[in-house]
């Protein structure tokens, strides 16, 4: 699977039934103007993009891996800049009719719960789906 470093590209669990079915509307809603990547179908060192930075760090490059990239959502701006968990979810959605709303998300006095309550879940989610520790030839699907 090519990777267009020229949009916003966002990586995503097709393990996670739950991410699958946000996946399906968002795919509906944005249309080309996201790029969506299953982690999964993404080949070894696949993942190492260009001019990559995260978001929290400027100037220095921070690329995740395949397990980092289960753990939580990410978002790779086109610009290079990484975002993760809640952050990448409402980036996911800007430019549609749910984006403004989910903005809210965002606020001071409800982000840190709303950041508390996203990590509480993807640790569940990732413990449900892949144990303690993600192994390619345990858990990925198999390739035809």
């Amino acid at each position: 699977m090519d990777v267009d470093q020229s949009k916003d590209t966002l990586f995503y669990d097709g393990q996670c039934p739950l991410c699958a079915s946000e996946i399906a509307q968002l795919r509906k809603t944005r249309g080309d103007s996201l790029q969506i990547v299953d982690i999964h179908e993404l080949g070894d060192g696949q993942i190492l993009l260009q001019n990559s930075r995260e978001a929290s760090g400027p100037g220095e490059e921070v690329v995740p891996d395949k397990d980092q990239l289960l753990r939580v959502l990410h978002l790779r701006r086109a610009d290079g800049v990484w975002l993760q968990s809640a952050d990448a979810n409402v980036a996911a959605w800007e430019g549609t009719r749910h984006g403004r709303m989910l903005s809210i998300l965002r606020w001071p006095g409800v982000r840190h719960a709303v950041d508390l309550v996203y990590t509480l879940w993807a640790r569940w989610r990732y413990r449900r789906l892949y144990g303690d520790q993600f192994d390619e030839s345990r858990h990925a699907p198999q390739k035809q």
